[in-house]
């Protein structure tokens, strides 16, 4: 089990290098092909629009956009050249972008992304996430603001709470953990008596996880409360361990409950301080 291809989207922002960054050194790890998809954000000009401009306006539009899209791919070729990437694919599909790069991503073993911006005029950061880890139906890879540390997967934090989606989470995560130094599972429920998360459950995981080969330690340790508590307190237990990685389940209650109620998944996407490998 491993990750025979990665997609990452490519635009002009310094999260994209950061992002572009990790997807080379997880492509070169794995021997991956490395995808990238290029993000176009500026609003496309509609036929009917671009009747009634000056043809210069229009002309010189699209030059821009010609330009951005070829400096956007040389660099993205140099990168994963100096960082020791010879399979390399790169793509810039017509149409929406968040859909383009959901489409993409569907036929991709990990698509790697950015912590989303909470600023009202970087909505659109948030709404790549989302539509990535709920529509299409692949793992994702989030890098967070602070940068990720030199090395990813080494030791290992899962939040386990006995759902689909972090099952799904963990078999997906399955090529790094097997390679992890340390995997450690910390039960993400406050009753350590409900089903899934009860002392079978947790001994049934780590015969999972260790027949896979995973170096796994599973903890009694409790992350119970409030779901935005739950968030914070796995950010904590990641810097109590030194882990450089948090695999969980994304959105385990429905969309709208999450909004309502700011779910663990949306309270760790604001405050994350480690990469987060997230799968619905």
């Amino acid at each position: 089990m491993t990750f025979r291809n990665i997609l990452v989207p490519v635009d002009p922002t310094s999260e994209s290098h950061a992002r572009v960054d990790v997807a080379v050194r997880l492509a070169r790890d794995f021997s991956a092909q490395l995808i990238g998809i290029y993000l176009d954000r500026r609003l496309e000009i509609a036929p009917s629009l671009a009747a009634l401009l000056p043809q210069s306006v229009v002309e010189e539009y699209l030059h821009n956009a010609a330009d951005a899209q070829h400096a956007a791919g040389e660099s993205f070729r140099h990168t994963a050249a100096a960082g020791g990437v010879t399979d390399v694919d790169w793509r810039a599909p017509l149409g929406a972008p968040i859909d383009a790069v959901v489409a993409h991503g569907r036929c991709a073993d990990l698509t790697v992304v950015s912590q989303p911006r909470t600023e009202p005029a970087e909505v659109f950061s948030e709404q790549l996430v989302q539509a990535v880890l709920l529509e299409s139906g692949r793992p994702v890879l989030l890098v967070p603001y602070v940068g990720a540390p030199p090395q990813i997967g080494s030791n290992i934090l899962v939040a386990w709470d006995g759902g689909r989606e972090a099952a799904r989470a963990i078999a997906d995560a399955m090529p790094l953990l097997v390679r992890a130094r340390q995997v450690t599972v910390v039960c993400a429920d406050p009753g350590a008596a409900k089903r899934g998360v009860d002392a079978p459950a947790r001994e049934r995981l780590a015969a999972y996880l260790r027949r896979h080969g995973a170096a796994t330690k599973i903890e009694s340790y409790e992350l119970g409360g409030a779901d935005v508590a739950i968030g914070d307190r796995l950010l904590s237990r990641a810097a109590d361990l030194g882990s450089d990685l948090l695999v969980m389940g994304g959105y385990g209650h429905p969309r709208w409950r999450e909004q309502a109620l700011g779910g663990a998944t949306q309270a760790l996407l604001a405050a994350m301080t480690l990469p987060v490998l997230m799968a619905h």
